[in-house]
């Protein structure tokens, strides 16, 4: 009986979560857009904003995207499974800013998301959607203020507007109906 609980144990252990394969130790030295090379993982918050800053506000489709969707403010929970906390960002379109924690006024969406889900995504490797397909993230509130928000993340990714589009109803167009 002990041996069968300690074979239990070992393959307990050896069982690797879905991340550690993909993202190997010191994984963001490898990014040029993030900003923080220190020894510990950059924060969801830090990761969001410099994809941000870095990628999506210098790509002159996704600020045009942006410009035609109507204010929506979103609140971004990310979940750090090693770190075992969440980190909450508040993530406004049109105008566009970032900035920590919840926001003030009730936000037209919640996602809640693995970090390693959003790094995946903003890392290129990943759609928007896909954790939120495989039962890995939530939606809360107004699904047409996601479909705007992958909008303008996926082409600010170098994806054309009609490749962001087809994985979502061709009813709903770029930017406000």
């Amino acid at each position: 009986m002990a041996e069968e609980e300690k074979t239990h144990e070992s393959a307990m252990e050896e069982e690797k979560e879905w991340y550690e394969e993909e993202f190997p130790d010191k994984w963001w030295f490898q990014i040029s857009w993030i900003r923080q090379k220190t020894e510990t993982e950059p924060s969801g918050l830090m990761l969001f904003i410099d994809y941000m800053l870095d990628q999506a506000i210098i790509t002159p489709e996704a600020v045009k995207i942006a410009s035609l969707i109507p204010h929506r403010l979103v609140l971004i929970e990310i979940v750090h499974p090693k770190k075992k906390l969440i980190e909450r960002l508040s993530f406004m379109i049109s105008p566009t800013s970032v900035t920590p924690d919840i926001p003030d006024t009730e936000p037209d969406l919640i996602i809640r998301i693995s970090y390693y889900d959003i790094a995946k995504f903003l890392l290129g490797k990943a759609s928007f959607s896909e954790s939120f397909f495989l039962g890995r993230g939530e939606i809360f509130g107004n699904v047409l203020a996601l479909i705007d928000i992958a909008d303008i993340l996926e082409v600010a990714q170098g994806k054309k507007m009609d490749q962001a589009k087809e994985a979502r109803p061709k009813i709903w167009p770029v930017g406000f109906p």
